[in-house]
């Protein structure tokens, strides 16, 4: 599969693959490119428990020719990285592996404190600093507390039993690799605590610059989808209104008035979708359309194609600024209809007319369309071609419709709030 240069630059694409396979398989590119701070995690899980095994397994060798009590711990920090070492090779993921280290570590820490050394606990404090910023960065915030916290009470709750008698801590030998030994084991903490530390920011700072650089490109084919999709409605609109002057043209061939007139409805629904296209590639967002805009187009062209001799106040409220491309064509085919049979129905032999479109939000999540307009039509009960497509239209959106004949011509639509 194509990368995402392949893609930008034009390189290393198959013949076959057109711009709409790559967008599909763009998904995919994207998944592959999101996990650099994952990467960075599992990187630093390896090389901490790579570096920590090394050392401590010297240290352990030499723990035990001195006949050291550090060499347990020693033995049981080897263990623990190659644990930790063993679960990251199997499984491929870091999380089980930091889980492991965190639970081992807690259970190292208690072992440490059990011993009562000369020189105190100050190297075995640094480890459980060391432990917790390392579960901090690997497996979050609330690991992370919930590791500082056991191994802080684990502390505070040896030392209390201790001082109050309710157990024995083993007492160290205090000799001269004692002292040198505290001093090797400062400097591989401080050494581990330094590593750790430059390796993190490194890798946090390669995984935020892919992450940019991956950001950069997606944003690179985005502009390029979208200048691709405008192009397509760009010509969508334009064979639409081929077909438009094709209907046309025949209308002024076909001497039968009935056939001119169902041409013309023909010609008007098609141009209701025709302008759909428009208003898509001549806005900026292709996920969503100017529903008022675009109601106030709709209405002018259809009143400008039938109201010849009526002039039609328009009058359009909408608290419902954008409308999903899913439902528009549906919508804008039931107000096709609604304002055609205004016209050629309700305002028949008028002057003037009125119509008012209100769309609003319910607090039920609903939207609701009322349309309605002030004219008088002459067989109010009558149930035609247009009436039947708004109710289909209405069914396909989940909606429901009422109309009432007062005062003019009611439609109360509602409306699922997905529109």
């Amino acid at each position: 599969m194509a990368n995402l240069n392949d893609i930008i630059e034009g390189k290393d694409i198959p013949k076959n693959q057109d711009k709409f396979a790559l967008m599909a398989n763009l998904s995919e590119i994207i998944d592959q490119e999101h996990n650099h701070f994952e990467r960075a995690k599992y990187i630093v899980t390896r090389n901490v428990a790579m570096m920590l095994g090394i050392l401590l397994a010297i240290l352990s060798v030499a723990n035990l020719v001195q006949g050291d009590t550090n060499m347990y711990a020693m033995f049981a920090g080897t263990l623990l990285s190659g644990t930790v070492l063993w679960v990251l090779f199997t499984t491929g993921k870091y999380k089980p592996a930091a889980s492991i280290a965190m639970v081992l570590a807690a259970v190292l820490n208690a072992y440490n404190f059990m011993i009562t050394s000369p020189f105190g606990h100050f190297v075995d404090f640094f480890w459980i600093a060391i432990m917790a910023v390392f579960v901090f960065f690997t497996l979050g915030r609330i690991w992370g507390l919930i590791n500082l916290f056991v191994n802080i009470y684990t502390v505070v709750l040896i030392l209390y039993l201790d001082r109050v008698g309710a157990i024995e801590r083993i007492v160290k030998e205090m000799t001269e690799y004692a002292q040198v030994n505290f001093v090797i084991n400062v400097t591989v903490a401080a050494a581990a605590f330094s590593y750790f530390f430059l390796l993190m920011l490194r890798e946090l700072k390669r995984a935020e610059e892919q992450y940019i650089r991956t950001n950069s490109e997606l944003s690179l084919i985005n502009e390029e989808k979208t200048v691709m999709m405008k192009e397509i409605h760009h010509r969508v609109k334009n064979n639409l209104q081929v077909i438009m002057s094709i209907l046309r043209l025949q209308s002024n061939e076909v001497k039968d008035e009935k056939t001119r007139y169902h041409l013309a409805d023909s010609v008007n629904r098609i141009s209701a979708m025709a302008m759909i296209h428009e208003k898509m590639y001549q806005s900026e967002s292709l996920t969503k359309i100017d529903l008022k805009a675009y109601l106030r187009s709709l209405v002018d062209d259809l009143v400008r194609s039938y109201a010849d001799k009526t002039e039609i106040e328009v009058e359009i409220k909408s608290e419902l600024d954008r409308i999903e491309p899913k439902s528009i064509v549906p919508v804008a085919l039931i107000f096709n209809e609604l304002v055609s049979n205004s016209i050629k129905h309700a305002f028949k032999g008028k002057e003037t007319g009125k119509i008012t479109i209100n769309v609003t939000k319910k607090p039920n999540a609903t939207i609701q369309l009322d349309y309605k307009d002030n004219g008088t039509w002459e067989n109010p009960d009558k149930t035609g071609f247009g009436l039947e497509m708004i109710e289909i239209f209405t069914d396909q959106l989940d909606g429901q419709l009422e109309r009432t004949i007062s005062n003019g011509t009611n439609y109360c639509f509602t409306f699922p709030a997905m529109l």
